[in-house]
């Protein structure tokens, strides 16, 4: 993750998939980033800020990202039926050239272990999102593995237990994991390791994030007390039940 937020200089296109409504764009540095700004809603801008720290401190393979700045000027310049990415910060992922959509059909491509491990990370941040027919994963032909994508949906008020289990894409690998004990005792320190990134990470949200408006007078709808329920959970025994 780069220190300082890189400049986009070019909105080129929606983002053919995604359904948060990611931009194409290119940076400063010539790289393409896949952007995701005010069009995809503050909450679901922090959610993919904290999950993408808390990925990457468990070691997911996921694209280097970045807070982008979108200038006023570009938007304005830009054709109307894309400003709605909007100026500002913005979260942005690097492109990855080398990589395709991940389909359920692949899924003996994937390593046992990647496979678990996405299960347990998607279960940890209650994201629902990653179901057999809309992965939200890639496969990077060159390295010959998983990336992992899109977190916008994490930490949902509305999550079902039952439901993670039926849809997500690597839902039949669960009970492996979650009636192996010492599975539970590996995972619950790597857990409890990566979170120590979180106290960070929220400190590092841009302060617009929490607003709606530019004004500042409509907070963005993000329980950050709610979150860390969620994400402690993985320190009790309850975190293993199914149901």
């Amino acid at each position: 993750m780069n220190a300082d937020p890189i400049a986009i200089i070019e909105i080129i296109r929606p983002a053919e998939q995604g359904r948060s409504g990611p931009y194409i764009c290119r940076g400063i540095d010539g790289v393409l980033y896949y952007v995701k700004g005010r069009n995809t809603g503050r909450r679901s801008q922090i959610a993919e800020w904290l999950c993408a720290h808390l990925a990457k401190s468990l070691k997911l393979p996921l694209p280097p990202f970045s807070l982008v700045v979108i200038p006023p000027d570009l938007v304005a310049e830009t054709p109307s039926a894309m400003q709605v990415v909007g100026a500002g910060l913005a979260f942005g992922s690097k492109e990855y050239p080398s990589a395709l959509w991940f389909e359920q059909e692949q899924i003996s491509m994937a390593s046992d272990r990647l496979r678990k491990d996405i299960l347990i990370f998607d279960w940890w941040v209650h994201n629902s999102d990653r179901l057999t027919h809309n992965s939200n994963l890639l496969w990077d032909a060159v390295r010959g593995q998983l990336v992992v994508i899109d977190h916008n949906m994490a930490f949902d008020p509305a999550f079902s237990a039952k439901e993670f289990f039926n849809y997500h894409i690597f839902g039949q690998w669960a009970g492996e994991v979650f009636q192996d004990l010492v599975e539970h005792a590996e995972y619950q320190n790597r857990l409890l390791n990566a979170l120590a990134v979180l106290d960070s990470a929220i400190d590092s949200i841009p302060e617009d994030w929490w607003w709606v408006d530019d004004e500042h007078t409509v907070a963005t709808d993000f329980d950050l007390e709610a979150v860390r329920a969620i994400l402690q959970r993985c320190e009790l025994e309850n975190f293993w039940r199914m149901v």
